[in-house]
Order: C-alpha cells, then sequence, then structure tokens
C-alpha cells in the first residue's frame, strides 16, 4: 500500500447514510447491532479503520458497541486556559511551535496552543497535533508500572516490567512552572525492573523544545555502561518487541522531525476498557492516583478465554463507542528512520490518538497501534482524558503483537508536582544508580 486512499476514509455504504442522516451526522450506539464481526462487518466498514476491518473480516477480532456513561472531554479549567491562547501561536518555517511575539517556542502554554483550528489551513495537521502533545502536558509528571508483552499466537511469550517515568517542562499550570536554563521540553525514564534476565536495560531521553535532536542514554547491564545513541534509535524495536519508544502514547517523538498532512474526518468506533467512569483518589499536593478497570497486569487478551475463537491477542471486554475523529498523516523527514508513512486518527474533542496505522519505508502496511482508554476523574474536576490504560500493536506481516499496559502500583501517579518528580531525577547519575 503506497500511500492510504483517501476513499476508504470517506466511502460509505447506503446504510450508514442512511443512519447518519437519522442522527444528524452522529452514530449512535442504539444504531449498531450488538457484535460486528465477520459476518456483518460489511454494513460497518465505514466505522472501522483499515486495519481494524481486515482484522474483523478475518475473524480476529469482534467488535461490541456499547454506551459510555460519562463525558468524555477535558475539565472545565483547562478548557478555559486554552480559549485564552487563541490567536498568540502559530507554526514555523521548520514545523515548529512558535510565539507569534518572541518567534520562538514559548517558554509555557497551559491549555491547547490552538483552540480553533480551521482544517483550511495549511497547517492545520501541526496544529492538531501540538494540541495532542499539550493535552497530555498537563499531567505535569507522571510515574507508571508497565509491562510489556511479547504475544504470538499462542500467547504470551515473555515480558518486561518496571516504572516509566515522565516529567513535562512546558504545558504546566500557572504557579507550577519549573526554572529550564536548558530548555528541555520533558525527560523521560523508563527503568526495566523484571524478569532479572533483563533487570536494568534502562533508557532515558530528553527532548528539548528548539531544533536540537532529542538527547538518549541507554544502559546496557552486559558491559556496566551507559552509551548514548542517536535520535533515530527512537525508531528500533524496543527490546525486540513490536512497539518503539516514538509511538509511546501514540506518537512521543518531535514533531518537527516529520511532515504532516490533514486527509479529513470520519466518525469511528474506538475502544473503552470501562463503559463507566472511575473516581481517582487526589491527595492533598496534587498527585492523582491510578486506577484501572482491571486487577491483574493488563487488560484481557484473547488467549486468556478458552472459549475465544480470534487472535491470541485480540482485546476482551471492550466497549467500542462511536467519536468523531480527524485522520493526519505523518511523514519522517530523516530517511534514516525506520518506518514510512504513518496516520494517525485523532480525536476532534480531546486531542486523543485512539488509532496508528504504519507503513515500512516500501510503503507497504505492517504496523497497526490502537489505544485502549479509560475515564478517572478526582474530587476536584482533574481526569485522564487522553490517558491510555494499555496499546496494542499488531504486526500483520509476522502475525504478532505486542500488548504495553499499564497496572495499579502504590507509586504511580498522574498530575505529579516538582516536589514529587523533579529534573535532578533524570540526572546521568541518578541514571546510572538506578540501573545498577
Amino acid at each position: 500500500m503506497k500511500r492510504m486512499n483517501i476513499l476508504k476514509y470517506f466511502g460509505l455504504s447506503l446504510y450508514s447514510l442512511f443512519v447518519l442522516f437519522l442522527c444528524g451526522g452522529n452514530v449512535q450506539a442504539m444504531d449498531l447491532p450488538n457484535v460486528i464481526d465477520k459476518t456483518n462487518c460489511s454494513k460497518y466498514k465505514e466505522l472501522l479503520i483499515p486495519a481494524m476491518y481486515r482484522a474483523v473480516e478475518k475473524g480476529d477480532y469482534v467488535i461490541t458497541p456499547g454506551k459510555i456513561n460519562f463525558k468524555y472531554k477535558h475539565n472545565d479549567t483547562f478548557l478555559a486556559a486554552s480559549a485564552i491562547n487563541e490567536g498568540k501561536f502559530d507554526i514555523g518555517s521548520d514545523g515548529e511551535l512558535i510565539d507569534k511575539h518572541t518567534g520562538k517556542y514559548p517558554e509555557n502554554i497551559y491549555g491547547l496552543p490552538f483552540p480553533k483550528i480551521d482544517l483550511k489551513d495549511p497547517k492545520a495537521a501541526e496544529k492538531i497535533i501540538y494540541n495532542f502533545d499539550f493535552q497530555r502536558y498537563r499531567f505535569m509528571g507522571s510515574r507508571e508500572n508497565t509491562r510489556v508483552m511479547w504475544v504470538n499466537e499462542k500467547g504470551e511469550e515473555r515480558y518486561a516490567q518496571g516504572l516509566d517515568q515522565r516529567l513535562y517542562l512546558n504545558g504546566r499550570p500557572p504557579g507550577r512552572e519549573i526554572k529550564n536554563p536548558e530548555k528541555v521540553l520533558y525527560y523521560q525514564f523508563q527503568n526495566v525492573m523484571e524478569p532479572m534476565s533483563v533487570k536494568g536495560t534502562n533508557t532515558m531521553c530528553y527532548v528539548y523544545m528548539d531544533a536540537r535532536q532529542d538527547t538518549n542514554y541507554a544502559y546496557v547491564p552486559a558491559i556496566r555502561r551507559i552509551r548514548q545513541t542517536g535520535s533515530t534509535t527512537r525508531s528500533d524495536p524496543y527490546m525486540g518487541s513490536d512497539a518503539w519508544l516514538d509511538t509511546n502514547y501514540m506518537w512521543d517523538g518531535k514533531d518537527s522531525n516529520m511532515r504532516w498532512k490533514y486527509v479529513g474526518e470520519k466518525t469511528i468506533l474506538v475502544s473503552f476498557t470501562s463503559p463507566n467512569m472511575l473516581p481517582a483518589q487526589e491527595l492533598h499536593d496534587g498527585r492523582m492516583t491510578r486506577v484501572f478497570p482491571y486487577s491483574g497486569t493488563h487488560p484481557k487478551l484473547g488467549y486468556e478465554d478458552p472459549k475465544w475463537k480470534g487472535a491470541s491477542w485480540a482485546p476482551m471486554n471492550i466497549t467500542y463507542v462511536p467519536r468523531k475523529v480527524w485522520v493526519v498523516e505523518q511523514m519522517p523527514k530523516d530517511p534514516y528512520y525506520n518506518w514510512g508513512l504513518h496516520v494517525n486518527y485523532i480525536d476532534q474533542e480531546t486531542y486523543t490518538i485512539w488509532y496508528k496505522e504504519v507503513c515500512e519505508q516500501s510503503g507497504d502496511s505492517r504496523i497497526w497501534v490502537s489505544s485502549l482508554m479509560h475515564y478517572s476523574e478526582g474530587s476536584s474536576g482533574k481526569n485522564n482524558a487522553g490517558d491510555h490504560d494499555a496499546q496494542l500493536y499488531i504486526d500483520e506481516k509476522s502475525h504478532h503483537a505486542t500488548c504495553v499496559s499499564r497496572s495499579a502500583h502504590p507509586e504511580s501517579f498522574i498530575y505529579m508536582p516538582a516536589s514529587t518528580l523533579d529534573p535532578g531525577f533524570f540526572s546521568s547519575n541518578n541514571f546510572l544508580l538506578l540501573s545498577k
């Protein structure tokens, strides 16, 4: 597939046009069957991204449409801050975010930098992806208990588990700013803790606001040394899995390293791990605990259900809900980047990336990624909109998958203030100490 055909995104059956007409442009759960499988999926093709449609058509997936009992949106405080940003920012000649007054990357933005986007604007795609970034940066800092699972056609092959720590130095609420002389956009530290065979195989990244390429470090236990790696290594398979660092959060690379293109919009079925809002506790310092709708280390997968006849990696107990999305393509500028065309399906209300389809450099479709989410809310109205429970990477050529999931942990939080996670944690000395 050299390039996704736009007709695949917008081709609608007569049945679906009738449904859309009746619903005023929004497909409601009541208009859908209890199950979409290989026997009836052709009727609902326009509601599934191409890769998911292929999975359902083969019998690998079964879709269970339903309703959610909450409004999936950002809280009012964040949206009010976003409205104030209208007209302040722009996209530079190299695709970088700039303050219109200074011509430089803003020191700190709270809220969406582009609360109103004209889709006819040639820079619309870049503005959508920067909104995606800053809805995530509002978490300030996070610590997640993460499990990477290699899954073949029979079940789990192996796993790696540890803590993923992040500190965002931009996108912070007023009064929560951090001094940032190095102009770091955010830090990331992945600390692998088990099993013992891979313990200490850690990575640390500094992503900068300006044109400097990311600084990436890796600790290799076999040689007991830290080595610095190039920015393109973020597109290498993570520890031999189907995932790579740039696809954390569905997109975790430098925006200006890509060429972005707005393709269009459509309504698709997206995946919630629970139809209900899960209350989350807020601590006195502002941290919000992480809760999940499952008790184990990951959402239930097909191989764990003896009655399941589809793909072993297919997620179980998922509520699929219609959401309006923008379709945005990205293409790496660097010829040494390991992948070619990416196609993102981005929520029009929250700027969540629900799905990503990735092609090889040759243009052939290879990997598709889905983001499985639930909705939590604290007493002040803070929520986890845009955050995920798991990302599921499916390699259509090798018939293999990787599930990168999160689970409850006493040290797992979002909205972490500088008093609990600061730049000193991401020093090379601390990286070495936690790698031994």
